[in-house]
């Protein structure tokens, strides 16, 4: 009996969830505009391998596909995904999701030379000493400023993720430290799971924008395909690192970014 009202519970909350996740999803398309794609070298940030095609499939594919200069850059290894497997170590993990990362960025047609790791282990942004980030930030500064990108996409603030918060932070902090002012797009990938984190992104957005999938839906799709480590189990778990009803959320046909803002250079 206890077994079939923790069932029930779980059902019930998954169900509020996806309503909630459709309610948010509906306000977003009703309060966003469509999103140029622009004709400027692009950045994308990724805190983990499958944050980028989740998030920005689209927009790279897109892209790519109109000859825009795409650069995709991946902070951690990847590696805490699976904590405490019994058959994948760590340093295992990292190179299977690197390798999944370069099919995935293949399926949407950036280049090799253009995807950078800088290899942050896993599930330690949150907690970077101070002589990391200075580190992380300045090589983060160091390649922005050798890309010159018009545009950079990254994580939400907040994403429902320390990791993906952390990126956020640590990317601002370069920028700000070159004499760049690129556009700068946050995407959700994490807060769609918390519906109250994106609506109170999307209620204090003062840009939304919107971009239909169209033509580019199933090379986001063959993306989001190459990370089998990360959407099915990997044995002996009988569960994928990511939920499948999130997965399934990044199948749908419109992706949504928000204009930050930064901050005015001190002088």
């Amino acid at each position: 009996m206890t077994s079939q009202r923790k069932s029930r519970r779980e059902i019930a909350k998954l169900f509020l969830r996806q309503l909630a996740i459709n309610v948010c999803g509906g306000l977003l398309r009703l309060g966003s505009r469509p999103l140029a794609a622009g004709e400027e070298t692009t950045v994308i940030i990724a805190p983990h391998q499958d944050d980028e095609s989740l998030g920005c499939g689209g927009i790279i594919a897109r892209k790519r596909n109109e000859g825009v200069p795409v650069h995709v850059i991946f902070i951690t290894d990847g590696s805490a995904s699976h904590p405490g497997h019994p058959r994948v170590t760590a340093a295992q993990l990292a190179l299977l999701r690197r390798q999944e990362a370069m099919r995935a960025m293949a399926c949407l047609g950036v280049e090799r030379t253009a995807v950078h790791f800088l290899g942050e282990p896993d599930g330690t942004l949150n907690a970077i000493t101070p002589a990391r980030r200075a580190a992380l930030v300045a090589r983060l500064t160091g390649l922005l400023t050798a890309l010159t990108p018009a545009e950079i996409f990254l994580p939400c603030q907040p994403d429902g993720s320390s990791e993906h918060d952390a990126t956020f932070h640590f990317v601002v902090e370069a920028i700000l430290a070159t004499d760049l002012r690129p556009a700068v797009w946050e995407y959700p990938v994490w807060s769609w799971w918390n519906p109250g984190l994106l609506l109170r992104r999307w209620l204090r957005a003062k840009d939304c924008r919107r971009l239909p999938l169209e033509d580019y839906q199933q090379g986001k799709l063959q993306a989001i395909g190459c990370y089998q480590s990360q959407i099915q189990p990997l044995e002996p778990d009988s569960r994928p690192a990511l939920p499948p009803e999130l997965v399934g959320i990044f199948r749908n046909d419109t992706e949504f970014f928000f204009r930050y803002e930064l901050p005015a250079p001190k002088r």
